[in-house]
């Protein structure tokens, strides 16, 4: 039995996430179906982690086992005329059996694109969300270097997370400017249900005014959801790779 490590693209509008959900298009449903036709045997995709409905992706890594000889190169084709144009297969590589594409990374980045320009372009408006308000520059700044190091992320996560071992580590947490775009980029060890959607929130939140930046270090020891900002539309968030 062979495992293949599938390093995918996807624009995430019209699935509902990447995890197999009844009578829904998911990210992970389009890849079985799609890996059982070119395989011809059952197959089961696990994925680095679950992307939410509306989420996109640049560097998902995903991994499967088959039975089938062909060669990498013929399964990355195979694989891209059989997907929806809005999935593509950047990359396939064959790995040792011991690999997993959850359980190995060591961390992920990911970017939230914030619009700043009153007009979203429509060439845009699927992957950004728009926040055309004044924001304080050096708040947003202290906000974000407030989440770096390792803590306990229940104020900024689901209330529904069903994980028990909310402590994460954040290794960068910044800001590209630009004209038309600010992209937040985070990178960390791991991450939880709309974790960075809620950073984003609470942080754009500092940038207005609504919240003091040094309070963040008290929301974070509160494990109060309530008191930490708005997770963030999914739409602006994006999967750009996961480090192994």
């Amino acid at each position: 039995m062979r495992n293949l490590k599938l390093t995918l693209a996807y624009d995430g509008t019209a699935f509902h996430g990447w995890q197999i959900q009844p009578k829904l298009p998911t990210i992970q449903g389009e890849l079985e179906r799609t890996l059982r036709k070119l395989f011809n045997h059952d197959v089961h995709v696990a994925g680095s982690g679950r992307t939410d409905a509306g989420v996109h992706a640049h560097g998902q890594v995903a991994n499967v086992h088959t039975e089938r000889s062909m060669d990498t190169d013929a399964v990355l084709r195979g694989a891209n005329a059989l997907l929806p144009a809005d999935i593509r297969v950047l990359l396939v590589e064959e790995v040792s059996a011991e690999f997993h594409a959850r359980h190995s990374a060591r961390s992920k980045t990911y970017e939230f694109h914030v619009w700043r320009q009153p007009i979203v372009s429509p060439f845009h408006v699927r992957f950004v969300h728009a926040f055309r308000y004044a924001l304080n520059e050096s708040a947003v700044d202290a906000a974000s270097r407030a989440f770096l190091g390792t803590h306990d992320f229940t104020s900024f996560c689901s209330t529904a997370t069903e994980i028990e071992d909310r402590v994460r580590t954040i290794y960068e947490a910044g800001w590209e400017r630009g004209d038309a775009a600010w992209v937040f980029r985070i990178r960390g060890n791991g991450f939880l249900q709309y974790m960075v959607r809620t950073i984003a929130g609470t942080i754009l939140d500092a940038g207005q005014g609504r919240l003091d930046p040094s309070s963040i270090p008290e929301i974070f020891a509160a494990k109060d959801r309530r008191l930490a900002g708005p997770s963030l539309p999914p739409n602006g968030l994006h999967l750009i790779s996961v480090e192994y």
